[in-house]
């Protein structure tokens, strides 16, 4: 129960009342959290089937217990969402919380997981995944980007401070891993895959357990669908970002470029590579690499070490230790390097990219 002098803004989506419960003085986020959500009844009506209710609201509440929780038809939203700015660079976690909770709708709303390991795979890491494509859609792929980084470090950070880490499959009462590195697991598939396969096998797995009782699915369900759709040129990626966990080490030692004859710049990029697997209990192995990670060339950005438009980006067939790779572009660049925007589980992604310089320089 929610009870408060709220002051109430009022909207609709197609057949569906909307409603806005705030403290009067915190409207600075409202129209945000509204277009969050018609962007998302949008987004997810057309990608996972019917909204099953003719009203959706969000509610304020203090800020001593949860951030967001969504319920039936309702939205409880801590106060830091309404008053929190969106600049500087940083993520808009307004829109996309609300994207996020909204979501819950159809993940954990329509579709509930067995009450065993893996179940927060199926609600937190399908809502953010979810809300990361609204996103993408809606504020553009630079805001995802921002983002996917934050869920990246969002894993990254806690996972040093956990003592135990477990793969997305088996996943319990681990924020990071369901909600960080889920986003990131779905995420990157989507990125080799498109949005098109993914979604649509989400989809099919929706659709078989929509509203079903028991048998009630699993995390190994959707793995299973979303393996379904998996070429098998890309298999490991499922091996690798739902059922164990796989941790990359990417860096450039060396990037020089020449000019060549028809005045284009042939750049020549040292790289090594690395891929380890670790247990539960942080022991790593190594094991063989032979991944698709992109290799990128941009021109000058604008301050400092900021990418700038890239001349070159493709995925190309990386293994495991030192290996050279030469590339052609059509104006100077500035920066070079693996894995430019840090996509690979890496715990070193500061030495992916380094400055050009002209052959033979020091």
């Amino acid at each position: 129960m929610f009870s408060a002098k709220y002051a109430v803004v009022e909207g609709r989506w197609n057949q569906v009342a909307l409603q806005i419960l705030h403290h009067p003085a915190h409207g600075y986020n409202v129209d945000r959290m509204v277009a969050g959500m018609k962007a998302s009844l949008d987004y997810y009506t057309k990608v996972f089937g019917p909204y099953q209710y003719s009203q959706l609201r969000v509610v304020e509440i203090p800020p001593y217990s949860i951030n967001g929780r969504a319920m039936v038809r309702t939205i409880a939203f801590a106060e830091q969402n309404f008053i929190t700015r969106a600049d500087g660079g940083r993520v808009d976690h307004t829109f996309f919380g609300t994207a996020h909770e909204v979501a819950h709708s159809w993940w954990g709303g329509q579709l509930r997981g067995a009450n065993v390991r893996g179940r927060a795979l199926l609600s937190e890491a399908l809502s953010n995944y979810s809300a990361m494509m609204v996103t993408e859609k809606v504020l553009g792929p630079n805001e995802a980007r921002r983002v996917y980084d934050f869920q990246m470090d969002r894993y990254l950070s806690r996972r040093a401070a956990f003592e135990r880490d477990v793969p997305l499959l088996e996943v319990e009462d681990h924020p990071h891993i369901a909600y960080g590195k889920g986003a990131v697991a779905m995420y990157t598939l989507r990125e080799h895959l498109g949005d098109e396969t993914v979604n649509g096998a989400l989809r099919r797995f929706l659709e078989k357990h929509r509203g079903g009782g028991p048998p009630y699915p699993t995390s190994r369900d959707l793995v299973a669908e979303l393996r379904s759709v998996t070429p098998d040129s890309l298999q490991y990626l499922v091996t690798d970002l739902f059922e164990t966990i796989t941790l990359w080490n990417v860096e450039t030692r060396r990037a020089v470029v020449a000019r060549t004859d028809v005045g284009r710049y042939e750049v020549t990029l040292d790289v090594v590579a690395k891929k380890v697997r670790a247990d539960s209990v942080g022991r790593e192995t190594e094991i063989r690499m032979n991944d698709l990670v992109e290799i990128g060339v941009f021109a000058a950005g604008k301050g400092g070490e900021a990418l700038g438009e890239a001349l070159y980006l493709t995925r190309h067939r990386i293994r495991s230790g030192k290996q050279t790779i030469r590339i052609t572009v059509p104006r100077e660049p500035a920066r070079a390097g693996i894995d430019p925007y840090r996509k690979l589980i890496d715990r070193e992604r500061e030495d992916n990219m380094v400055v050009v310089k002209a052959a033979g320089a020091k």
